[in-house]
């Protein structure tokens, strides 16, 4: 990835509840599918690392990204078009635990290559503050949807097929299977691995998030304590992505190497996760190399080997740029590093190379968005940057520092 070297992550939203019996619990499970008897397959396309499907409402085709680890979501602007009733509302979080009062309703119908998904609950959201704007997407695909089929991910070809019976499918005798856990309230689903030996639960299988996988910061602790995460790197900064609601708090944050990961009889060697509150989180960069097969009704995931694993190493300059409204900033940086010794966080980042940072309008910003700050070929940088009205100038190389 381009954008911040592994450290773009979008959003985990899911409509929040304050015990397992409520409204909005049940509310979520609502819905249905037309069809008893299908089988389709629907090209995708990745926009910065995200799945976008083409579905279609009232006749008229939209661009959704799908996320499991999320409820449906509407942009206000299609909730608008669309006249949808509001049923209610309710704290929305993101991946930082940032909550908000949105409103939800119900969409008679959605159509996902012929399949027809009816009456299942969105929640309503405005697309067009921070990166949500430069991703140029009308809703999100969740997994109270998804719940009502079964979904055979072919990353490498980017292909879906969706069926109502795991039968149809050609899944090969050795396929890796595993039990899947469903989540109270928007049905994500989450799964149990053994990293490097040691049980750890409600793995999230998240494919809103395409950057590196997340480890749960307890089982971090442990697993340190133990010795058997023993090559890892701090820093402190905003490393934990950008959420529905922007960045999260200044923190101290690692990523380590893990030596081995085991889900059923699949065993991921040399993976770099990024540590983390809450859960240990798994998406699209991690599954990338599999095909993945989603089965709500029978609880089990099936894993496919298609191709070598990633993530092994992690390179960069020591520190992560990112916006900060039409400003860019040093926000995040890694101790012991060169970086480390000449930037500081908070830093305003007026040039890397050529490229001047100094002017980003409303107008540009999906420009350098899409570009990326840092594109991933460039191994040495000079760095312009602004602290307390004195400009001064850097040179970084890019290093492993993983």
């Amino acid at each position: 990835m381009k954008f911040n070297n592994f450290f773009y992550s979008l959003i985990a939203i899911i409509l929040l509840s304050s015990c397992a019996s409520s409204k909005i619990n049940k509310t979520l499970k609502q819905g249905n599918i037309v069809q008893e008897d299908f089988k389709t397959s629907i090209p995708f396309e990745y926009r910065k690392g995200l799945i976008i499907l083409k579905v279609t409402i009232q006749n008229e085709v939209y661009d959704f990204i799908l996320d499991t680890g999320a409820s449906n979501v509407l942009s206000k602007e299609l909730a608008e078009k669309l006249d949808v009733i509001s049923l209610g509302s309710e704290n929305v979080t993101d991946i930082h635990k940032t909550s908000q009062l949105l409103n939800y309703t119900k969409i008679d119908d959605i159509e996902i290559g012929g399949i027809n998904f009816q009456n299942t609950i969105a929640a309503i959201s405005d697309f067009n503050n921070g990166i949500l704007a430069c991703l140029n997407a009308d809703g999100f695909i969740g997994s109270n949807l998804m719940r009502f089929a079964v979904w055979d991910f072919d990353f490498e070809n980017k292909l879906i097929t969706i069926t109502d019976n795991e039968q149809k499918l050609n899944i090969p005798s050795d396929a890796t299977e595993a039990k899947m856990f469903i989540g109270t309230a928007a049905s994500e689903p989450s799964i149990i691995s053994y990293i490097n030996g040691d049980k750890a639960l409600n793995n999230l299988i998240d494919l809103g998030n395409n950057s590196t996988p997340h480890l749960s910061y307890l089982d971090f602790v442990k697993q340190k304590e133990s010795n058997k995460i023993t090559k890892y790197i701090a820093g402190s900064g905003y490393a934990s992505g950008v959420g529905m609601y922007g960045k999260g708090d200044k923190k101290k944050e690692y990523s380590a190497k893990i030596d081995q990961i085991t889900i059923g009889n699949q065993i991921i060697t040399d993976k770099i996760m990024r540590v983390k509150d809450g859960k240990t989180n798994l998406g699209i960069s991690f599954f990338k190399n599999y095909r993945l097969i989603l089965n709500w009704k029978a609880k089990k995931i099936k894993m496919i080997k298609e191709g070598t694993s990633n993530n092994t190493e992690l390179y960069g300059f020591g520190f992560n740029p990112n916006f900060n409204g039409n400003k860019v900033f040093v926000d995040f940086i890694y101790n012991d590093t060169e970086a480390s010794k000449v930037l500081q966080f908070g830093d305003q980042v007026l040039q890397i190379n050529n490229v001047n940072y100094s002017n980003i309008t409303n107008e540009n910003k999906c420009d350098f968005f899409n570009n990326g700050l840092i594109p991933k070929e460039t191994d040495e940088i000079t760095i312009k940057i602004l602290r307390n009205e004195e400009e001064l100038e850097f040179q970084l190389k890019k290093v492993r520092l993983l």
